[in-house]
């Protein structure tokens, strides 16, 4: 694959950087898959791996409004009660707080990454995980006190692919959507930081959805990105 959108020419260079952090920072995007298909197991739903692949990256918010319709659906062809959007919507963080939480190792290359990065410029990360999860993500790494600040879904009215994470994140970094990269890995994730304003770096760690990107390397343990860095003067 290669970068589908223009750059921003040879001299710029990022004032700030905004990482997402299920597939870009960790390994935590088949658990959450893994959420996912439980949960809409629980409520007599099904999850065809093109509709998980079409949910990936999107906030526990519409994943639970996609299962209650389902569900919905479901309930009213056999007769059965459907569960309404609260109840699908708590069973899905309670079960990513223990699935997901099981499972928080960085990816390679991403916490050295985000320190070399966070020399010269502030970072931040923004990602579509509840508030108390992405805490728990951002402790259990050893990146909570190398970042500026991390916004979640729940801090905004609208998740990714919304832009109200990436303009929320550039707002408390002090700087304009233009100045700034976003790094990702989702098809939601790279239209909501294109949305908001930012250039965005693609980094697909093993996807094969096609991404909205000025820049694009397979993850943050590619080569590639150390080139780009040291083209920015923040060597790794």
């Amino acid at each position: 694959m290669e970068a589908t959108l223009p750059g921003p020419g040879p001299q710029w260079r990022p004032s700030a950087v905004v990482f997402d952090c299920d597939g870009v920072l960790m390994d935590t995007e088949r658990a959450w898959k893994d959420v996912q298909a439980r949960v809409a197991g629980t409520f007599g739903v099904e999850i065809p791996e093109r509709t998980a692949i079409e949910l990936m990256g999107l906030s526990a918010t519409d994943v639970a409004e996609h299962i209650a319709a389902r569900a919905q659906d479901t309930a009213g062809r056999d007769g059965r009660s459907a569960p309404g959007f609260e109840t699908v919507y708590r069973s899905l963080v309670d079960t990513e707080a223990d699935v997901v939480g099981s499972v928080l190792e960085p990816l390679p290359g991403a916490v050295e990454t985000v320190k070399a990065v966070a020399r010269h410029v502030p970072v931040a990360v923004a990602s579509n995980s509840t508030s108390t999860i992405l805490d728990r993500k951002m402790h259990a790494v050893g990146l909570a006190d190398t970042l500026r600040t991390w916004v979640s879904a729940e801090d905004v009215p609208r998740g990714k692919p919304a832009p109200d994470i990436y303009r929320e994140a550039v707002r408390r970094l002090g700087v304009a959507p233009e100045d700034a990269l976003a790094v990702e890995d989702s098809p939601a994730g790279t239209t909501a930081a294109v949305a908001a304003g930012l250039w965005v770096l693609g980094a697909p760690h093993g996807h094969d959805e096609p991404l909205a990107s000025h820049y694009l390397v397979g993850s943050l343990a590619d080569p590639a990105v150390a080139e780009l860095l040291r083209g920015w003067d923040m060597p790794l």
